[in-house]
């Protein structure tokens, strides 16, 4: 089983050396490179606020400074921008990376994001109800041709976008509710998890690798379940990962990189993502050894 890497942009920087690392990094092998998607700044209680960039800039940055990589959010929450709008988005990034987007959306799990948007909390009986209908039309939008669709929390008329360049734009959705991961089997091309929740991480909860490893495994057969119930065979959603929320430490050794991979691939996920500049206790040097030595095998087949 080949396995997938990417890094994730979430702060903002000097736009040269952002263009440098992302060159770098697509020279250095990664397959994808991704935009954290963030409207709020503060982390913590002190005060100190992490300048950020719009997602979907950084995303254009990407394609224009890269060839080769997938290229995407990870991931746009549904209560920041109107599904019509994200859709044209990501049918314009698609044409400007020549068919290399993918829109990666989630539900608004982090309700900091929804408060500086301006918008109330949602039930997570609401949130399935708006995340169905948002990948509704995001799909028939980022389809091309017009689109007129009236929901019962989202509508739009008259609205219309090119062909894409690829046959289509994935969807990447991260889920974690059952509620949203039924929503998730309907309509992703990739599941995306971070084991962790926001309510947890708001609690300061970080689950141990072992109670990450088992929540995800038991979300990803619940989304295979689905799949079957719905008769969509399972293998055709891809399961992707971040790692970033729990207590896990792929970057302290070679070995301990290999062993999270491993174990987390054993339950199905082929695509790993990670935040840069890293997060939590890492080594540069392990880093640049994975990248040279290990990453190349793992995608190459080789089990971790």
């Amino acid at each position: 089983m080949s396995l997938r890497f990417g890094l994730m942009t979430h702060a903002a920087a000097e736009w040269s050396e952002l263009t440098t690392r992302w060159k770098g990094f697509e020279d250095n092998g990664f397959d994808a490179l991704w935009a954290g998607d963030h409207l709020w700044s503060a982390l913590g209680d002190n005060g100190y606020t992490q300048p950020r960039f719009d997602a979907w800039m950084i995303a254009a940055g990407i394609a224009q400074a890269t060839s080769k990589v997938t290229v995407g959010t990870l991931v746009s929450a549904i209560n920041m921008r109107n599904p019509a709008v994200l859709a044209k988005q990501a049918l314009t990034l698609d044409h400007m990376s020549g068919g290399r987007a993918v829109a990666g959306i989630g539900a608004g799990g982090n309700p900091k994001d929804g408060a500086v948007a301006g918008e109330k909390p949602w039930s997570p009986a609401e949130k399935s109800e708006r995340l169905d209908e948002y990948l509704t039309v995001v799909r028939q939008v980022a389809a091309g041709g017009e689109l007129d669709y009236t929901g019962k929390h989202y509508s739009t008329q008259g609205v219309a976008g090119p062909t894409p360049v690829a046959p289509r734009v994935p969807l990447l959705v991260a889920a974690h509710l059952k509620s949203s991961l039924t929503v998730t089997a309907r309509h992703a091309d990739v599941w995306n998890s971070y084991g962790t929740l926001f309510s947890q991480l708001a609690k300061g909860i970080r689950l141990t690798p072992e109670e990450s490893l088992s929540v995800t495994a038991r979300r990803s057969a619940f989304l295979d379940a689905e799949c079957e119930r719905t008769g969509r065979d399972p293998q055709t959603l891809r399961r992707s990962f971040m790692l970033a929320f729990t207590q896990d430490t792929p970057w302290v050794s070679v070995q301990q990189f290999r062993d999270t991979i491993g174990r987390y691939a054993e339950v199905g996920v082929t695509e790993f993502m990670f935040p840069f500049p890293l997060q939590g206790q890492h080594d540069p040097d392990v880093f640049t050894e994975v990248v040279e030595t290990v990453m190349p095998k793992l995608q190459a087949g080789e089990r971790p």
